[in-house]
C-alpha cells in the first residue's frame, strides 16, 4: 500500500496551532507517511526544533468541526482536533472547511492501519551507534543460566514450543519443572486456555519458592480433568503446601466454568483463592472517564474528588497491587515460615492480562533487581513481550476513542502496571533506580513507536512480520550510556529487602505527572527536581573522594608503620 494514495491533502498553509505543546502560533500543517509535521511560520530557517512532528499512531480520535456557517447553511472554516493515546490534546484552525475534513479523514486512515507491516519501526532508520543489542540482551537461556547457579537441579529450559508449536502465545523456550516431560506439557496446553500450560515466572532464590504463571483450565460444568497438568503442578509442592491464586472474582471465574473455563477442583495440598484484578474492559472505562475528568475545568474540590473516585482508577490500581502484595506474601512470608518452597501458581482467563499484572508486580516487590534500569527492561521483556501480553490489540486505542470506535480487546493493562509502579515508586523513592520520567516514557511507546519492541501481539507475530531484523529495540536506545544516564534516579540507594506496599486510601494517589502532563506548567517543579538531583550528584561525588582519600590515608598509615617497624630494627640492630 501506498500511503500517498490515503492522503487527501498533503500540505494547507496559514494554518492556526490554537491549543498543543507549542504557543499558539500560526503555520503549516504537512502530512507524510507516517507522521504530521506542524512547522511554524516563525520557524528558525526550517529547523525540526521549530516543527510539531506526530505520529499518526500516537493519534487516538479525529474531531472536526466547522468554526461557523453562513446564511445557507454552509460550512465556513473548520477546527481539526487530535486527542491522543497519550492524553495530548492538539487544536488546528484551518479556514477551509473542505481542507480540513480532508486532512482529518487522512490521519483517521492513517491511525488506524490494520496490521504491523505499515508501522514506522520498519521504515524508521536508526541515527545513533547501537552499542548494546536490545532484541539480543535478554532470552530465556541467559535467565535459565542464572536461574541454574542458584538452583541447578529444579528447573530445565524445554523447546517444546519450537515453531510456536504449542502456544502462540508462548516463546519458543520455556522454563519448567525438570521432572516433567514435553508430552505432559502438550498435554496440560490442551487442558489450559489459550494453550498456556504452566511455565515459570519468577525463582526467589531466598526462599527457593517459585511463581508460575498459567491459564485457566477448561474444566467447563462437566467438572473436566487432567491427570498430566496435576502432575505438573503436584511436583512442584515441596512441604505439600502451594497456593492457587485466581486474578478473577468468584462470581468471574464460576462464570468462566459455565462457559468451558473454570479454576482447580481438587488439586491436593493446594489452597484456591481469589484475587479479583480489574478486567480490560473495566479498565478501559476507567480509563476513559479518568481523562475525561482530568481535562474539566473550573470543577470545585468535592465534585473533582467525587468524580475521581467514581472513575473506578484508582480502586483498580488498588486491587492490583493487593493481588500482587499477596503472591508476593506467599513467596516472601510462607516459604520463611515453612522454611520450604511454598510454589504459587497464578491465572486468570487466558493470562495475558491481570496474570501478567499480578506476577510482574510481585517480582518488582520482592527482587531488588527488578527495581533497576536494567532489570525493570528485563522485566518487561520477560513477563509482558515474550509472555504474550498483545500489545498491538490493547493498545490501538487509548482514553479518547470510546463506544464504536474501540472493540473489546483494548484496554490499559501495560498503562495499569506502570501506575502500579510508580505508586510504589513513590512510596519507596530512593529504592528505584529509575525515574518517573521512564515510566512516562514507556508508556509513549507502547502505543505509539519508532523502535520494534512493542509491535505485534506475541513473539510469533514478531517472527511472522521479521520485527526483530528489520526495526530496533526499544532497549538498543535506552541502554546507550548519553540515554541512560537521563532516566538514572540520583536519589537510588540499593534495597535489598522487600518493598511492601501500603493499599490504603492516603497512599494510592493520581499520578498527576502523567494525566494531568499537558494540563499543567510543570517548568518549575521539573527546575527543582534537577536542582535536587544536582546536588544529590554531586553528594555522591564528594563522598565518593572521601572514601577514596580515607582509603589512601590507610594506605599511608600502613605504610608509615612499616617504616616505623623497620627503624625499629635498625635501632636494634
Amino acid at each position: 500500500m501506498e500511503f500517498s494514495e490515503v492522503i487527501e491533502k498533503h500540505m494547507v498553509d496559514n494554518v492556526f496551532l490554537v491549543k498543543g505543546p507549542r504557543q499558539p502560533q500560526k503555520g503549516t500543517l504537512v502530512l507524510v507517511g507516517h507522521h504530521m509535521i506542524f512547522s511554524s511560520s516563525a520557524g528558525n530557517g526550517g529547523s525540526t526544533s521549530d516543527e510539531l512532528w506526530l505520529l499518526h499512531r500516537a493519534v487516538d480520535r479525529v474531531l472536526v468541526e466547522p468554526i461557523s456557517r453562513d446564511q445557507n447553511g454552509a460550512k465556513i472554516g473548520g477546527y481539526l482536533k487530535l486527542k491522543c493515546k497519550n492524553f495530548m490534546i492538539c487544536m488546528f484552525e484551518i479556514a477551509n472547511y473542505e481542507d480540513c475534513a480532508a486532512v482529518g479523514r487522512s490521519i483517521e486512515t492513517l491511525s488506524n492501519l490494520s496490521g504491523i507491516e505499515h508501522d514506522y519501526p520498519f521504515y524508521y532508520r536508526c541515527p545513533f551507534n547501537v552499542l548494546d543489542d536490545g532484541w539480543s540482551a535478554f532470552d530465556t537461556e541467559q535467565d535459565f543460566a542464572r536461574l541454574v547457579i542458584r538452583c541447578p537441579d529444579r528447573w530445565r529450559i524445554s523447546a517444546v514450543n519450537k515453531g510456536f508449536s504449542v502456544c502462540p502465545s508462548y516463546p519458543e523456550l520455556v522454563i519448567v519443572p525438570k521432572g516433567i516431560g514435553d508430552d505432559f506439557l502438550k498435554i496440560s496446553a490442551s487442558f489450559r486456555d489459550g494453550s498456556r500450560f504452566p511455565v515459570l515466572s519468577y525463582y526467589h532464590h531466598e526462599t527457593k519458592s517459585c511463581i508460575m504463571r498459567c491459564g485457566q483450565p477448561l474444566v467447563g460444568p462437566t467438572g473436566r480433568r487432567c491427570r498430566e497438568d496435576f502432575e505438573i503442578l503436584r511436583c512442584l509442592l515441596v512441604n505439600n503446601k502451594g497456593y492457587i491464586v485466581d486474578t478473577r472474582s468468584k462470581q468471574q471465574a464460576q462464570n468462566a466454568r459455565n462457559k468451558g473455563g473454570g479454576f482447580e477442583v481438587n488439586y491436593v495440598n493446594w489452597n484456591y483463592m481469589n484475587c479479583p484484578v480489574p478486567r480490560v474492559k473495566d479498565l478501559h472505562e476507567s480509563l476513559a472517564k479518568l481523562v475525561e475528568i482530568c481535562n474539566e475545568n473550573n470543577v470545585s474540590a468535592d465534585r473533582w474528588m467525587s468524580k475521581l473516585i467514581g472513575s473506578g482508577w484508582l480502586q483498580g490500581i488498588t486491587d492490583t497491587i493487593t493481588a500482587a502484595a499477596t503472591v508476593a506474601q506467599f513467596i516472601h512470608c510462607e516459604g520463611s515460615k515453612h522454611s520450604a518452597e511454598v510454589p504459587v501458581v497464578v491465572h486468570g482467563g487466558e493470562g495475558l492480562d491481570s496474570t501478567l499484572l499480578a506476577t510482574s508486580l510481585a517480582q518488582l516487590i520482592l527482587d531488588p533487581d527488578a527495581r533497576t534500569v536494567r532489570g525493570f527492561e528485563a522485566l518487561i521483556e520477560r513477563e509482558w513481550i515474550s509472555a504474550g501480553h498483545p500489545f498491538s490489540l490493547r493498545c490501538a486505542h487509548s482514553a479518547y476513542a470510546t463506544g464504536g470506535v474501540t472493540g473489546p480487546q483494548e484496554g490499559p493493562v501495560f498503562l495499569c502496571f506502570l501506575d502500579c509502579t510508580w505508586q510504589i515508586y513513590q512510596q519507596y523513592p530512593c529504592s528505584f533506580e529509575f525515574t518517573e520520567e521512564f515510566l512516562i516514557f514507556l508508556f509513549e511507546h507502547a502505543y505509539a513507536s519508532e523502535f520494534g519492541s512493542f509491535l505485534g501481539n506475541s513473539e510469533k507475530e514478531k517472527r511472522d512480520n521479521g520485527v526483530k531484523k528489520r526495526t530496533v529495540s526499544l532497549w538498543s536506545y535506552v541502554n546507550n550510556p548519553e540515554v541512560l544516564r537521563t532516566y538514572v534516579n540520583a536519589l537510588y540507594e540499593p534495597n535489598e529487602s522487600v518493598l511492601w506496599p501500603s493499599v490504603s486510601p492516603q497512599s494510592i494517589v493520581l499520578w498527576e505527572r502523567l494525566y494531568f502532563r499537558w494540563q499543567r506548567n510543570w517548568s518549575e517543579i521539573d527546575a527543582a527536581n534537577t536542582t535536587v538531583m544536582q546536588w544529590k550528584v554531586r553528594e555522591k561525588e564528594l563522598q565518593s573522594k572521601v572514601a577514596l582519600l580515607r582509603r589512601q590515608v590507610q594506605e599511608l598509615s600502613k605504610d608509615a608503620h612499616i617504616q616505623a617497624q623497620l627503624q625499629h630494627l635498625q635501632i636494634k640492630s
